[in-house]
C-alpha cells in the first residue's frame, strides 16, 4: 500500500504532524510506503474559481504552483492521510487551499480524474474538550473527498491538546495514531 500523508499545520513538531508521522510509521511498519507532504512547506495558491480545469476532458489547473506535484502523488497513492489542528473551528488554510484545489482532479463531466476506490485518514487536533470541530472537519473532507470516489477508513480527533507537544503526555493518542492505517 503507497501512502500519501499531508500535515497540514504550521508546527512541524505540533500536535497534529506528530500524530500524523506516528500513524505513518505505524503503517510503514505494517508493510506500507509513504511520502509526507508539509503544507507549509508547498506553494499552493487558492483555487481561482476560473473553472480552467474543466474546458475539456484533458485539461488542468491553470495554476502553476506546487499543487500539480500534490495531484500527481494522489494519482499514485492507494490512501489519502490528512492531518490538521482546529484553526478557528476549522482546518487550516494550508490543507483548505489544497482542498479546494481538488477541484482540479474533477472532470468537466464530472467523473474524477483518479482512479476512485482510494481511502483516506484524518486526523484533527484541537485545544477544546468536544469533537465537534474535529467531526465538522472531518464530514467536510468525506463530503468533498466523495467528488473523488474516496471513501473514509478512519478518523483521530484528538481534543484536550494546545501546546506543540501536548500529544507526548497522551499515550492513548499514540496507541489511536500508531495503529490508525490499516494496511491490506
Amino acid at each position: 500500500m503507497n501512502i500519501l500523508a499531508i500535515g497540514a499545520s504550521a508546527r512541524l513538531d505540533g500536535n497534529s504532524n506528530s500524530l500524523l508521522r506516528l500513524a505513518v510509521d505505524g503503517a510503514r511498519e505494517r508493510g506500507a510506503t509513504a511520502d509526507i507532504l508539509h503544507a507549509r512547506h508547498l506553494k499552493v495558491q487558492g483555487c481561482l474559481g476560473c473553472d480552467g480545469c474543466k474546458r475539456s476532458p484533458d485539461a488542468v489547473c491553470v495554476v502553476k504552483d506546487d499543487m500539480h506535484d500534490v495531484y500527481a502523488r494522489l494519482r499514485d497513492c492507494d490512501v489519502l492521510v490528512l492531518a490538521t489542528p482546529v484553526y478557528f473551528y476549522s482546518m487550516s488554510s494550508w490543507l483548505k487551499a489544497i482542498v479546494d484545489r481538488l477541484w482540479g482532479l474533477i472532470g468537466p463531466d464530472g467523473a474524477p480524474r483518479v482512479e476512485g476506490g482510494k481511502g483516506f485518514y484524518v486526523i484533527t487536533t484541537e485545544e477544546e474538550a468536544r469533537t465537534y470541530a474535529g467531526q465538522e472537519i472531518v464530514g467536510t473532507l468525506m463530503r468533498g473527498l466523495a467528488w473523488l470516489e474516496m471513501d473514509l477508513r478512519g478518523e483521530l480527533i484528538a481534543v484536550n491538546v494546545d501546546k506543540a507537544h501536548d500529544w507526548e503526555k497522551r499515550k492513548d493518542l499514540a496507541r489511536l495514531a500508531e495503529g490508525l492505517i490499516t494496511v491490506a
